[in-house]
């Protein structure tokens, strides 16, 4: 009987544990190479748009091509988003259909901007001195 007791008090006690959520670990944006981290978002970015060229989709409108470029969703810091949008701007890129939701909600702090023609027109983060 008291094996019994012991074997359902351990199986508790392993249940609870595995189900504790555990905070966070804290985040220091000091730690991350953002210059590192931003060439990478780059490449992501070129790569990205040469698939939707690939795949004939329309830019000409300047659509968000990813809302989770790159980075870590559990801090938006961290977050880049991929934007399509015209040099000049036109009307179209104010659009926020046009737009990349995760930057305008702040879920993302990081942008590139490629025009249609898959130019660099602005890299963008608030942890980058020389935007």
């Amino acid at each position: 009987m008291s094996r019994l007791i012991f074997s359902l008090l351990l199986a508790l006690v392993l249940i609870t544990a595995c189900s504790v959520e555990r905070p966070k670990p804290e985040f220091d944006l000091a730690k991350v190479n953002m210059g590192l981290e931003s060439g990478l978002a780059l490449n992501k970015a070129y790569d990205l748009y040469h698939q939707a060229i690939e795949n004939g989709q329309d830019l000409s409108d300047g659509p968000c091509l990813s809302n989770s470029l790159h980075g870590n969703p559990d801090h938006p810091q961290t977050m880049w988003v991929l934007d399509i949008a015209h040099n000049p701007r036109e009307p179209a890129d104010n659009q926020p259909v046009n737009q990349c939701q995760a930057y305008r909600e702040g879920l993302a702090e990081n942008f590139i901007e490629l025009d249609p023609a898959g130019q660099l027109i602005r890299l963008y983060s608030p942890s980058l001195s020389n935007n």
